[in-house]
């Protein structure tokens, strides 16, 4: 234990009103007597009241009501915090999460109300970090103003940029909940030019501004249940169930992961496994299955067997093309 710990661990001793003698707190502490003075003399410098009784039944006791104060932490740390309670997840790697997960609840606990509760804006089976992160240096600015109208059950007006269409759009939209994936964040809440829930990269954001209006979170709509079934993001709404034929060493790691709530895998006696899963829409999964090449085949449905093909097709096209066009300047 740290001198820093130690010292916490007197003060909280002294605080339950007993008076404690140097041997008693050694033994607590498992340290020694000679120690336990050394930690009372910095306390005392420091300003904590604690005072020394001798004889028989004396010790240390504090002189009067005390409370430990600890440091404020400033707006941006305590957003860092909370970013870091969801990132040290055990989908990210991290084999200790109920410990932090305890570590940051007291943490937060002795800070107070600063600015909210986490879980109104995190759940941490949604969030997870893998791959590189964001270039954009607004992210970290845009995260403060959308937690704060999260909180606040403010609207926020953005400028949207639309990689596919390569378009500008300017979109009112209540946040629900700001989400942490593949590396990159995303607000996810009611877009009111669509009508409908939608996600937006904050990378893609160019502007954003809070809107002097409220707006209250529908009550049928919950986080866990919209991301549910989404192998990654784009959840277009109508559900699917597709089966995967992974093959050798593909079907290893496959099996090494959770990657749905409702998953389940099937091993063949060539080492290969079929996977199946319900999932939200079919970009995502093309775009998955494509990442194992040869060794992956799409079984079912129809749909998702076209999809992927068609990948491939365009795929060759690229290649033939480029093949073609450096023939035709070679010569």
């Amino acid at each position: 234990m740290s001198k820093i710990s130690m010292m916490f661990q007197i003060v909280s001793l002294l605080q339950t009103n007993y008076i404690l003698n140097a041997t008693e707190l050694a033994e607590i502490l498992e340290t020694t007597p000679r120690n336990i003075k050394a930690y009372i003399e910095a306390l005392r410098m420091s300003g904590v009241p604690i005072e020394g009784m001798t004889g028989r039944n004396g010790g240390y006791f504090l002189s009067e009501v005390y409370e430990f104060k600890p440091p404020k932490l400033s707006e941006s740390e305590y957003n860092a915090l909370l970013l870091a309670e969801e990132i040290l997840t055990k989908e990210n790697g991290f084999h200790h999460e109920k410990e932090i997960k305890t570590a940051f609840a007291k943490i937060k606990s002795a800070q107070g109300e600063i600015i909210g509760n986490s879980d109104l804006v995190f759940e941490s089976e949604n969030v997870f970090t893998r791959g590189n992160t964001d270039i954009s240096d607004k992210v970290k600015r845009y995260l403060s103003i959308i937690r704060k109208a999260i909180f606040a059950n403010k609207s926020l007006s953005i400028t949207y940029s639309n990689p596919t269409r390569k378009q500008l759009t300017v979109r009112k939209i209540d946040p629900y909940n700001l989400i942490y994936r593949n590396s990159s964040w995303y607000v996810i809440g009611h877009c009111h030019l669509r009508g409908e829930i939608r996600m937006f990269k904050l990378a893609r954001i160019k502007e954003i501004k809070t809107l002097d209006e409220k707006f209250h979170v529908r009550k049928d709509f919950s986080i866990s249940s919209y991301m549910r079934n989404t192998l990654d993001l784009i959840n277009t709404g109508k559900e699917y169930i597709v089966e995967i034929r992974f093959f050798h060493p593909a079907s290893v790691w496959i099996s090494e992961k959770y990657w749905l709530p409702t998953q389940k895998i099937v091993w063949l006696e060539d080492d290969s496994i079929i996977f199946k899963a319900r999932v939200n829409g079919l970009v995502d999964i093309t775009r998955w299955i494509l990442a194992y090449g040869h060794l992956a085949r799409v079984l079912k449905p129809k749909e998702l067997v076209d999809r992927v093909k068609n990948e491939i097709e365009a795929m060759r096209d690229n290649y033939e093309k480029e093949y073609n066009e450096d023939k035709v300047r070679n010569h």
